[in-house]
This record gives structure tokens, C-alpha cells and sequence, in this order.
């Protein structure tokens, strides 16, 4: 699992979760534009674990709360896959 000073990246993503009653999901859009044509997979996926974290603090409900962190878990698997 990772530590939560391992998370850095350079650029930033908004998490939001949007949807319906029955599909909640969580949304993430860039806050600022990139400098650079490419991103890294990894780099990404960091982004979003990072934003997911940023969310739960603002989160009250447990609905969304397990909906974060499912996404979490997820992003961290698909991270530690994509690492050598």
C-alpha cells in the first residue's frame, strides 16, 4: 500500500462524484491546463487517488464514502500493476 508522502504529482485533478440514485460515480476533471502534451499512465493514476483523498474529507454521507474508497482501492491496484 502506498504512503501518502509516495503521492506526487505535476498536475492536479478536481474529483467530484456525480451520477444518479442507482449509478454514482466519481467524475475528475484537470484544474489547471498542462504544460505537456504526454502524461504517464502512473502519473495519472496518482492524480486521481490523490483527489479521491481530497474528496473524502468533504464527504458525509457512507454511500460515498464506500464509493471513494472502492475507487481508491481500485486506482491503487491498477497503480501497483502499472510499476515496476
Amino acid at each position: 500500500m502506498m504512503k501518502e508522502t509516495e503521492i506526487e504529482t505535476l498536475f492536479q485533478l478536481d474529483a467530484k462524484i456525480g451520477g444518479n440514485s442507482k449509478r454514482r460515480e466519481i467524475l475528475y476533471s484537470f484544474i489547471e491546463p498542462l504544460n505537456s502534451l504526454y502524461l504517464e499512465k502512473t502519473e495519472i493514476y496518482r492524480a486521481q487517488i490523490q483527489s479521491c483523498r481530497n474528496l473524502s474529507k468533504y464527504i458525509r454521507s457512507n454511500e460515498d464514502t464506500q464509493i471513494i474508497d472502492k475507487e481508491i482501492s481500485q486506482l491503487q491496484i491498477t497503480l501497483s500493476l502499472q510499476t515496476p
